[in-house]
């Protein structure tokens, strides 16, 4: 009887040890497999991924500016019911260009519109704002907000362009602002 009821004991720590068994040689090769394919990745990668750091620093420098980036050429203020639109842009780079071609992107400029209260002087930096490049076929983008301002990648050919620029700003109020720019 003895001799029977250790067998059922073995065999009852074997059945349940089994699946723990299984499940560690399965991750092991899991583990081994996904060591695999991120050096894989990082191999095949690298290149793209130092496009994308690079990109990614031209595209967001001075996003949380406070006004000040000598990349961003400040082209105007526009009043409208107690607030002020100023708006920069900065020309990308042909390297920066090349950058984005990769990723499917066309931007050949970045719009950033900074709003302030006329009266306070103080920055405006929640709602929404979307930017229309007057006479181009495209639709209104949706501005992001970045650092106090809000930015967007746009496509321009040279000549007089209209940016215009519809805000829902934090008091609610639909606004429009217009700005002019000529790219040489």
């Amino acid at each position: 009887m003895m001799k029977q009821m250790t067998i059922v004991l073995l065999t009852l720590v074997i059945a349940m040890g089994m699946p723990m068994i299984a499940a560690a040689m399965s991750h092991e090769n899991h583990a081994d497999s996904s060591k695999k394919m991120t050096e894989d990745m990082k191999q095949h990668s690298d290149m793209d991924m130092d496009h994308a750091k690079e990109m990614s620093t031209d595209m967001h420098k001075g996003h949380d500016m406070a006004g000040q980036d000598d990349d961003f050429l400040e082209i105007g203020k526009d009043t409208q019911e107690g607030v002020v639109a100023t708006v920069k842009v900065k020309t990308y780079d042909e390297k920066t260009m090349a950058s984005m071609a990769k990723m499917g992107m066309d931007a050949t400029h970045h719009v950033m519109v900074f709003f302030a209260d006329e009266k306070s002087g103080n920055d405006i930096a929640g709602g929404q704002v979307a930017l229309k490049v007057k006479g181009k076929e495209a639709k209104p983008v949706m501005m992001m907000q970045m650092g106090t301002g809000f930015g967007a990648d746009v496509s321009l050919e040279e000549g007089m362009h209209t940016f215009e620029v519809g805000t829902k700003l934090e008091d609610g109020k639909k606004r429009q602002f217009s700005v002019m720019f000529h790219n040489m």
